[in-house]
């Protein structure tokens, strides 16, 4: 066999690891991904979990709202939509993002919201 030959054969060997090392670097990026996909909906799963118990503890235990007579009469109807005051045992995102949305229903100015 020449040394051309040689080095050819050589070169060819070469690839062909290389080949199988990318097959093998693709295979373990593969299982990678499913691997972060499943947690991924794992933890979508216990979000949604969590969320679901919230509403639930919301709805057994204190309504979200309650109708009161308005502290602003003029610029508001009759009846507003209040929030209860936070009592520590639901989720304060949760409580906070309601007491918002209250809010901007009723069109509160930042000082309504502190009399809230």
């Amino acid at each position: 066999m020449t040394r051309l030959e040689e080095q050819r054969q050589a070169v060819s060997q070469a690839l062909e690891n290389q080949d199988q090392h990318i097959s093998a670097i693709e295979e373990q990026l593969a299982t990678s991904q499913k691997n972060v996909e499943e947690q991924l909906q794992q933890v979508k799963d216990q979000v949604k979990e969590i969320v679901r118990e919230e509403l639930l503890e919301l709805g057994a235990g204190e309504r979200c709202l309650t109708a009161v007579p308005s502290a602003f009469p003029d610029r508001h109807s009759s009846v507003v939509a209040k929030p209860y005051p936070y009592n520590g045992k639901t989720s304060w995102d949760i409580y906070y993002m309601q007491f918002e949305n209250i809010a901007r229903m009723n069109n509160w100015s930042s000082e309504e919201k502190l009399v809230c």
